[in-house]
């Protein structure tokens, strides 16, 4: 087996026939957008409302901290969420959740360089932005608790993004970018500590699609200098699968966790069918919640710990993992 290198992400996630372009690429599509889908999977405008969701996730994660927040906007809602997670203390010092009417959260239409993404509640505030023609990230964030996060993400030397375009099964089809390992400068931290974020690096989840009602997936992510990888079962599938060595971006095959759902702070297995991957995650902590909005139902719990094992890309050594932080996932929605 050999690894081919991803084909660049195309003007659209739709395609010159009006169906989803379904693959996976690298770079990012300039703008995320439906509106081109014709025939049955354009469905209709009340259908495209109610079930377009869009987020924008980010996390910082170093040796003192792991920092993350998400701004969601599923259309007849808005939310965010944010946590601060000390290593030291292995703790929780913010674990925040705001919800709010339409209009709230504003997700971006391009996950690279234009990109503004912003969550403006009565209690907090977010923001994800990278000016066009720039090569950093300004992340900001405010909220109960003393939470306090302004960090500035260096893109001069980005690896590839990966770029999945996907057709979902009870839903119409879904594009996810994965960028990871860029270094991060900065602080943030919660009530009365505070956290230097130089040495850590950020991992950004960019997503929109019109989903099923119900949706769910088990994921896993890691972000450093020379190491990063992105894993899901469930939702987009393989498509979405890939890591980045030393700057290059090698997709690979279908992947299994092996975790026990009622004991999510016990070690996790995770490995790719192709054997390009075979990681055991320990967990540190973990963030947990659990809503039932009525029109909206979500059992969600995100490990943070460290993944040790092997990656080895056909034709090369194995790449022995050691002490690599990042979460895994297990997210179940009915949105």
């Amino acid at each position: 087996m050999t690894i081919s290198i991803l084909p660049p992400a195309p003007a659209s996630p739709v395609d010159s026939q009006g169906r989803p372009a379904v693959g996976a690429y690298q770079g990012y599509i300039d703008r995320v957008s439906w509106e081109g889908l014709r025939g049955p999977s354009a469905r209709n405008a009340l259908y495209r409302r109610f079930h377009r969701k869009t987020w924008h996730f980010v996390s910082l994660g170093g040796e003192q901290c792991m920092v993350a927040f998400a701004i969601v906007d599923v259309g007849y809602a808005s939310s965010a969420f944010a946590y601060v997670f000390d290593r030291r203390a292995r703790r929780l010092l913010g674990d925040l959740t705001f919800t709010g009417l339409p209009g709230t959260a504003r997700v971006a239409d391009t996950a690279g360089p234009g990109a503004c993404s912003r969550y403006q509640g009565a209690q907090a505030s977010f923001l994800v932005e990278r000016q066009r023609g720039s090569a950093t990230w300004t992340i900001r964030a405010r909220g109960p608790a003393g939470l306090v996060v302004d960090a500035t993400v260096d893109a001069s030397a980005e690896p590839p993004a990966l770029c999945a375009v996907a057709e979902i099964a009870g839903g119409v089809a879904n594009c996810t970018h994965k960028t990871v390992c860029l270094p991060v400068c900065g602080s943030a931290g919660a009530f009365d500590v505070r956290f230097d974020l130089a040495g850590s690096f950020a991992a950004f989840d960019h997503t929109c699609g019109l989903l099923a009602r119900d949706t769910r997936w088990r994921w896993a992510a890691a972000s450093s200098a020379a190491v990063g990888f992105n894993l899901v079962e469930g939702f987009n599938g393989e498509v979405e699968n890939g890591v980045w060595l030393d700057g290059r971006l090698l997709k690979v095959g279908a992947a299994e966790f092996r975790y026990d759902p009622k004991a999510t702070m016990a070690p996790w297995r995770i490995r790719t069918v192709d054997g390009v991957i075979d990681l055991e995650f320990t967990p540190e902590g973990e963030r947990r919640e659990d809503k039932n909005l009525l029109v909206a139902v979500s059992r969600y719990v995100q490990p943070i710990g460290t993944f040790r094992g092997t990656i080895k890309p056909p034709g090369e050594p194995a790449r022995e993992i050691a002490g690599l932080l990042g979460v895994t996932e297990d997210h179940v929605a009915k949105w």
